[in-house]
């Protein structure tokens, strides 16, 4: 009868969790990523703590990144000031209690300044990828905290 109620004087703990998978927050991490690809389409790289973890570890098809500010720094070189569309899809999520991975595949479109008279656009590139992301919980929400970008091809 003991183990059954030091199994007991633990349910508290249990019930505290506040960032369990189920619907209601698998929503909230899909919401949250979704952001990004908004954030970086609008420039607006001073949300990214939304997204991420101080301490974010991120490797962009090879340049790695410590920090989120080294991150954001190299995101607004990158991408700052080009027409952007990030769009998001196939987006699976591994539950392990207190964090997750999740996986989504990322089409990125991307228009640059150019010498093209014929159309005014400029440049445009189409990158095909993934990100891999460990999630974890702060507070009451999920930050990822490891992205890694995998590019499967570029086109022109």
């Amino acid at each position: 009868m003991r183990p059954f109620f030091a199994c007991l004087a633990l349910l508290p703990l249990l019930l505290s969790f506040t960032c369990a998978l189920d619907a209601t927050e698998e929503l909230k991490v899909r919401t949250t990523l979704s952001r990004f690809a908004i954030f970086v389409d609008d420039d607006d790289f001073d949300q990214l703590d939304q997204i991420f973890t101080q301490d974010v570890f991120a490797d962009y098809a090879g340049v790695k990144n410590d920090g989120l500010p080294e991150f954001a720094a190299f995101l607004r070189r990158g991408l700052g000031g080009i027409v952007s569309q990030h769009a998001l899809s196939s987006i699976v999520f591994e539950d392990l209690g207190d964090s997750l991975n999740s996986t989504a595949y990322v089409t990125a479109a991307f228009l640059g300044p150019g010498n093209n008279t014929a159309t005014s656009v400029g440049t445009a590139v189409t990158l095909y990828g993934k990100y891999l992301d460990a999630w974890t919980c702060v507070g009451d929400a999920w930050r990822i905290k490891r992205r890694i970008f995998k590019q499967f091809v570029s086109a022109s």
